[in-house]
């Protein structure tokens, strides 16, 4: 009777390694998603990446970055209509796109810094599997913990992306991680 159990163990022991060691090619991964940010209905984009601000180390942040990518089974962004607002408990603001869409804001301005994968020619289009970075520059500057509230409006969307952070409470000069509250 013993030995039986042995056999039965020797089999589960061999499929297990034999499961582990197959050369199947791993699916495509789909852009990741921020654990921080639930995608609502009817919403075209998302945020991909930690959301960071750069700054006056020790005072506050002038510029925020974050990368956003079309939200599962969406159809193509066109980001040269999506609208940017910004919120904090001081002020509110609607930032307006720099000329030409691509380069560093001014103060009140947004742009696309870099496009993560890009699929085909370079355009201001957000396609499948893209990410682009946007810097957002608002008139108000950004001090250690403070909540602030950004909002990325595409055409057509019934939910806009909202995304809800709070500063650090120690501003650096560059790469302050915004956390969700």
């Amino acid at each position: 009777m013993k030995w039986q159990y042995l056999i039965i163990i020797g089999i589960l022991i061999g499929v297990v390694l034999a499961a582990g060691c197959t050369d199947e090619d791993a699916s495509p991964v789909a852009p990741l998603q921020s654990s921080m940010d639930v995608i609502m209905p009817g919403q075209s984009l998302v945020v991909t990446s930690d959301v960071t601000g750069d700054g006056i180390a020790g005072g506050t942040i002038d510029t925020i970055t974050v990368t956003v990518s079309l939200a599962p089974d969406k159809k193509p962004v066109d980001m040269e209509k999506i609208a940017v607002y910004y919120a904090d408990m001081i002020k509110t603001e609607t930032l307006t796109p720099v000329s030409g869409f691509r380069g560093e804001p001014g103060q009140g301005e947004w742009a696309i810094v870099e496009v993560k994968n890009q699929v085909g020619n370079t355009n201001n289009r957000l396609e499948d599997r893209e990410g682009f970075v946007l810097r957002i520059n608002p008139k108000t500057y950004l001090p250690a913990n403070r909540i602030i509230t950004l909002v990325i409006r595409a055409p057509g969307d019934i939910n806009p992306l909202t995304i809800r952070r709070i500063a650090p409470p120690t501003i650096l000069a560059q790469g302050n991680i915004l956390t969700s509250p």
